[in-house]
C-alpha cells in the first residue's frame, strides 16, 4: 500500500480497495493514519513522510523509507556503520563494523535484535542457542574478560567448555587452533584496549 501512495498522488479510498481487495482498507488506513505514515485531506490519501534521498545525515537504526529503485538504496546497502560496546567491569572496547540492515554476525547486532524481537540470521539463531536472551552487561563481562587475557598471551586454554568462549567463536573473535588453544582472530590495540571486529 505504501508503495502504491509513492507511485500514485491524489488518491481516493475506492482507488486503494480496488487495488487490495483481499485487505481491510478502512481499518489499515485507519492505523497508518494514527501512526502518521498517511495523512488524508479532502478524502484524499497522501504519503506522510519524506524518502530517504541522500546518506549524509543517516545513523544506524534511524527509522527510514528508502525507494528501491533509487541509487541511494544501493548507496544503502554497501554504507557500513561502526558500533561500541562496553561494559561497567572492566576498561574493554569492542568495535564492530555493520550494515544498516544489522545482517553482517556481530554482538551488536545479536544484542539488538533480541531486544527488539526481530529475525534473527541463521549466523545469529547459532548464537541465540548458546546465550539466549541475556543481558548485554553480563555477557560482555565475561567475554571482554576473557580477551583481555590476549594482553598477557597469545594462545589460551580453556579447561571447561564455556558459553562465552563458544560465543567468541561463533562470533569470529577468536579461533582454535590444533593444540586446542585459542587465538584472538580480530585486531586488538592493547594501549587502547579495543578489539575490532571488521
Amino acid at each position: 500500500m505504501i508503495r502504491y501512495l509513492d507511485q500514485y498522488e491524489d488518491v481516493i479510498l475506492r482507488e486503494i480497495k480496488a487495488q487490495f481487495p483481499d485487505i481491510a482498507v478502512d481499518k489499515l488506513m485507519e492505523e497508518y493514519i494514527k501512526a502518521g505514515l498517511i495523512l488524508r485531506e479532502n478524502k484524499r490519501y497522501y504519503l506522510n513522510f519524506p524518502t530517504l534521498e541522500s546518506l549524509d545525515s543517516l545513523e544506524l537504526d534511524q527509522e527510514i523509507f528508502v525507494r528501491e529503485a533509487s541509487p541511494v538504496y544501493q548507496a544503502l546497502l554497501e554504507k557500513s556503520f561502526e558500533t561500541e560496546l562496553r561494559n561497567q567491569i572492566n576498561a574493554a572496547i569492542l568495535v564492530e563494523k555493520t550494515d544498516f540492515a544489522r545482517i553482517k554476525m556481530t554482538l551488536s547486532n545479536y544484542f539488538y535484535k533480541v531486544k527488539q524481537q526481530y529475525p534473527l540470521t541463521e549466523k545469529q539463531q547459532e548464537l541465540y542457542d548458546i546465550l539466549g536472551d541475556v543481558n548485554p552487561e553480563y555477557v560482555l563481562k565475561y567475554m571482554t574478560a576473557f580477551l583481555l587475557k590476549f594482553l598477557k598471551k597469545d594462545q589460551l586454554m580453556q579447561k571447561c567448555r564455556d558459553i562465552f568462549v563458544d560465543s567468541l567463536v561463533v562470533l569470529g573473535y577468536i579461533v582454535q587452533n590444533e593444540d586446542g588453544k585459542y587465538e584472538l582472530a580480530i585486531d586488538f590495540d592493547k594501549e587502547r584496549l579495543t578489539f575490532y571486529l571488521a
